[in-house]
């Protein structure tokens, strides 16, 4: 991404293609569709598509249309291109792109849809008012963010509560999703539309399942080092990745994680 607008995207290795398109599959991502419409012939944009998940089920959803996928990483670009081939959907394409310049002309898409982007860029308006930019008047944008991501449980000593704040907002923005209502406001937005549920990801309720367990220490092990620089050492990352994994293994903890669908349309 450019201009220094970019966070470290910390859990970044070899196979978080696969990992992503599990934990697009634990997150139930089909049922994002019934949170907003658009006609059968629509030109819909997946502005940091990751391996392609979500943009594979909007080209279904639009096949008198056509769904494109930008992200900056030609690795996760050359799984979707193989999956969506192997998947036999020809109304689908994949560009590398920077959401704070995107590759398009002015008015382009009827559809813009973002998913947990938005917590990885320092500042989040720009990106918003880019989408706004290559989206027809009229048309809409989709920002779908978590808030609260990891920072919420119950019970939890003060002691790992601090260490978990500091970690993950070190990491990402754990609460961008109560800033987007703002951030579609002021780009001009009109119309604008919220909703929010449960984030079927990282919302867990007593001993975390054996498929959530793997997502969490798969992405662990990826930001280890960036851990290790926010608490001081290597030592403090392994102890916090350790007391972080036990309180999702036990019967008794909660931990809730809220994810908003915010929409506005184009004036």
């Amino acid at each position: 991404m450019s201009k220094g607008s970019s966070k470290h995207y910390a859990i970044g290795y070899d196979e978080e293609h696969e990992r992503l398109e599990r934990q697009a599959r634990i997150g139930k991502i089909e049922d994002h569709l019934e949170k907003f419409s658009f006609s059968t012939d629509a030109v819909i944009l997946d502005a940091g598509c990751g391996p392609g998940s979500m943009t594979r089920l909007l080209a279904k959803a639009a096949p008198d249309g056509r769904a494109v996928g930008v992200d900056v990483s030609e690795h996760y670009l050359d799984y979707a291109r193989a999956r969506a081939q192997s998947e036999g959907i020809e109304n689908i394409s994949f560009e590398k792109g920077d959401i704070f310049s995107l590759p398009f002309e002015n008015d382009t898409f009827d559809l813009v849809w973002s998913k947990y982007v938005l917590q990885w860029v320092n500042n989040p308006v720009h990106a918003v008012e880019e989408f706004r930019r290559v989206t027809r008047p009229g048309g809409q944008i989709v920002c779908c963010n978590f808030d609260g991501f990891s920072v919420t449980h119950y019970p939890v000593d003060d002691s790992f509560q601090n260490d978990v704040e500091r970690v993950f907002k070190h990491l990402v923005d754990p609460h961008v999703g109560r800033k987007m209502f703002s951030m579609f406001r002021s780009t001009g937005l009109k119309d604008i539309r919220i909703d929010f549920e449960p984030d079927a990801t990282f919302t867990v309720a007593g001993a975390i399942d054996e498929e959530r367990r793997r997502n969490w220490v798969d992405q662990l092990q990826a930001a280890f080092q960036s851990v290790a620089e926010c608490l001081g050492s290597e030592q403090a990352a392994r102890s916090f990745v350790d007391r972080f994994l036990e309180h999702h293994d036990r019967e008794d903890t909660f931990t809730t994680c809220a994810l908003y669908f915010v929409e506005g349309v184009v004036p």
